[in-house]
């Protein structure tokens, strides 16, 4: 099978590899083979779609990589950048939320709750949490020591 795509497509498709080589490597030690292999596929056509400088090969290492260019021009850095934004202050209000849920009920009592009574419950805390974050950033949170 073939797949035909526009210039526009592939630089699409390198900026989909390079998020995606991007995620499932960065909690890793080693890249992953799987997506760390396809990305050197894709990069390798840069030049068949009039984007070499978008790709480059290190010939000691006989491997492809993005230019820096590419993370300019694409705007990549900022969508990985806004990505790990998002992600901190989603997990932060949601570890507070259940934090304090669990506080409140005990963590055998939230774990025996349905679905729906779970998210009722932690909607509230969710709330909190999101409003004291948009307000105030980091601004009032602070760490302390239990007794």
């Amino acid at each position: 099978m073939k797949i035909d795509i526009t210039k526009e497509q592939y630089e699409t498709l390198m900026k989909t590899v390079y998020l995606a080589n991007w995620m499932a490597g960065s909690a890793q030690d080693e890249p992953d083979q799987e997506f760390e292999g396809f990305e050197q596929y894709v990069l390798s056509l840069a030049k068949d779609f009039g984007l070499d400088a978008y790709s480059a090969f290190d010939e000691e290492g006989k491997l492809y990589y993005p230019t820096e260019e590419f993370e300019e021009k694409t705007g990549i850095v900022d969508t990985i950048g806004n990505y790990n934004m998002y992600a901190v202050w989603e997990e932060m209000v949601l570890s507070l939320s259940r934090r304090d849920l669990m506080a409140e009920f005990g963590e055998d009592a939230v774990s025996a709750m349905s679905e729906e009574e779970l998210m009722e419950k932690e909607y509230p805390y969710i709330l909190k949490y999101e409003e004291e974050f948009r307000e105030n950033g980091f601004q009032n949170l602070f760490l302390s020591k239990k007794e």
